[in-house]
């Protein structure tokens, strides 16, 4: 046993490592009996909301097939310095992935006595008991974070946001950040935050979410790309909460990790891959989203084809509106940016590990005390009080009203005041995501002080809060 000190983001704490001999690992089989296909996992395997734990949502047995709902049968091994208190017990529902009150438990204190479990396909989520913290063998890696914007009110005052939370998040001191900028000129936030800036492409005035992968190639082509090894590509409205350093040292060149999308098995998306790819078009794509977690060099790849690819599904839609009837369910119309990266990352043969909660957004269910020490980021949008809150009468929203069982809505990145109304205080009973929101508001508007009044921004209004500088 030693114990050492480790420094992150400018904040110092002890850890003590068990170092051992022992080893434990849980066999997972596609049939009974122990036979098939099988995934091996061990102890340093975690997923977003808990450590030495796997669950079977997005895992894939080497054929392809989907684990989960697949798990036939499992069983443990045990070796070395083997300690009898260490055992695996499994449950019905992915809870490493969801917060699940209650994930039914399907078989506890598994050994390496037990031999071979059948579990009739309802095992989904599997957790280590009694096991030591453990040195795990994962070697950190660099990593850059990054985000694409335009110069705006709206734009603004999530940059102070974005990069207040970034500081304050106990990243490792070589983290890189840069804010990527689409505009005609550097603009003044520039002297504040890390920025690369980029001319616009001509086809963002038809539809501006191209700017991301615009911006992120030119990023690249420039005299100053970046050098980390992991690129984390989030928006400027993912939020940074605790170090991503041990997701980020899980990427590997031609396999990144990313966020489950809203689209995911949806068939559509499978049907709009072929009406736009040119090689590898039975590539099943990853049905990913931001944030993402990717090598380098495959995001070097992925951003040229991914602007290609955007304009591509942009224009067909422009030529034919009936496609975005046709692709109504999966939001062609908007959403173009998003298959654009995904198809990209398919035709270059890129994989993605999807994963749950890499991001929390205000409108995701609440999650418990214990989980929200787990988040990696929110996604902000809106922000409630309790109901029933006196204080909130004066921010309150006619906006929302299908949310209205979250609470009284108090703020809104919708709404044109949201850059320079923050309530305050939060009281007691507020909602994680509404508190992180509201807190890094608050925040990094003390921290920075108010927005500048220049060109690169609009007037504080409903006609003005959206203006971009060109």
């Amino acid at each position: 046993m030693d114990t050492t000190q480790e420094q992150k983001g400018g904040t110092q704490s002890t850890k003590e490592e068990i170092r051992f001999d022992g080893k434990l690992e849980i066999e997972i089989y596609a049939e009974q009996g122990c036979k098939g296909e099988k995934l091996i996992y061990s102890p340093s395997q975690d997923e977003t909301l808990c450590e030495k734990c796997v669950d079977m949502c997005h895992k894939q047995f080497p054929s392809g097939r989907s684990a989960h709902g697949s798990v036939e049968s499992f069983k443990v091994i045990g070796s070395g310095n083997f300690d009898p208190s260490w055992s695996v017990d499994a449950f019905a529902l992915c809870a490493g992935a969801y917060s699940y009150k209650n994930p039914e438990v399907v078989r506890k204190g598994v050994k390496p006595s037990d031999g071979c479990v059948n579990t009739n396909k309802k095992a989904n989520f599997f957790t280590f008991e009694g096991f030591p913290d453990v040195v795990m063998d994962i070697e950190p890696k660099s990593y850059h974070i990054a985000y694409s914007v335009e110069s705006s009110l709206y734009f603004g005052y999530q940059v102070y946001a974005n990069y207040y939370a970034f500081q304050e998040s106990n990243q490792p001191e070589n983290t890189g950040y840069t804010r990527l900028l689409t505009s005609s000129e550097m603009d003044d936030l520039a002297d504040t935050v890390p920025t690369f800036q980029a001319p616009r492409d001509q086809f963002s005035l038809r539809y501006s979410p191209v700017n991301k992968p615009d911006v992120v190639a030119k990023w690249f082509e420039s005299d100053n790309p970046p050098m980390e090894e992991v690129i984390v590509l989030i928006d400027p409205d993912n939020w940074l909460l605790r170090s991503v350093e041990k997701i980020a040292s899980k990427v590997e060149k031609g396999h990144g990790i990313a966020e489950q999308a809203f689209f995911y098995k949806n068939p559509l998306v499978k049907e709009l891959y072929q009406l736009v790819c040119e090689k590898n078009c039975d590539y099943t794509p990853d049905d990913a989203a931001v944030p993402y977690f990717i090598h380098r060099d495959d995001l070097r790849q992925i951003a040229p084809l991914w602007r290609t690819l955007t304009i591509k599904l942009k224009q067909m839609s422009f030529d034919d509106p009936s496609l975005n009837k046709k692709f109504h369910n999966i939001q062609l119309d908007w959403c173009a940016e998003m298959y654009g990266y995904v198809f990209a990352a398919a035709e270059l043969g890129i994989r993605h590990t999807i994963r749950g909660q890499l991001q929390l957004r205000d409108v995701d269910t609440e999650v418990s005390p214990a989980m929200e020490k787990r988040i990696p980021m929110i996604h902000m949008g809106r922000a409630w009080f309790p109901k029933g809150t006196k204080s909130a009468e004066q921010w309150r929203h006619t906006e929302g009203r299908n949310f209205a069982y979250r609470g009284i809505q108090v703020w809104c990145k919708c709404n044109w005041t949201a850059s320079h109304i923050i309530p305050w205080p939060i009281p007691e009973g507020t909602d994680f995501a509404s508190r992180q929101t509201l807190r890094i508001l608050h925040n990094s508007m003390e921290h920075f002080g108010p927005l500048p009044k220049s060109k690169y921004r609009g007037a504080t209004t409903k006609f003005g809060y959206r203006k971009n500088f060109p």
